[in-house]
């Protein structure tokens, strides 16, 4: 990476970024379970969208791509989706959570 490249943000620390965007209460940047994402989730439905979550028992082999989904759709997205398998449930909803507001909201996870 050259030093004039932008480092870009992992969807796990825009999270906080996010909530700022949103002009929700600030959350911290080490954000851990769905009860501190509450408020974001709270407005995705509030926007129209259907947010699932799947914690699957029976995704245990290493070829997996992680026992926890996450997946943003509805009518809203006009039979588009955002889709996340992941090791961790923090890790799928922030994926699907960051792609949802870059394409309904206009967010850029990499400003400041």
């Amino acid at each position: 990476m050259s030093k004039n490249a932008k480092k870009q943000s992992t969807p796990l620390r825009a999270i906080p970024r996010l909530a700022r965007f949103l002009s929700l209460a600030p959350m911290p940047a080490d954000w851990k379970g769905v009860d501190d994402l509450m408020p974001i989730l709270e407005r995705l439905r509030a926007d129209g969208a259907v947010v699932m979550m799947k914690l699957d028992g029976e995704r245990t082999a290493g070829s997996d791509q992680g026992p926890y989904t996450a997946l943003i759709t509805g009518q809203v997205l006009a039979g588009e989706f955002f889709r996340s398998d992941q090791p961790t449930m923090e890790q799928a909803l922030s994926e699907v959570v960051i792609a949802y507001a870059k394409s309904r909201w206009g967010f850029d996870p990499d400003a400041k």
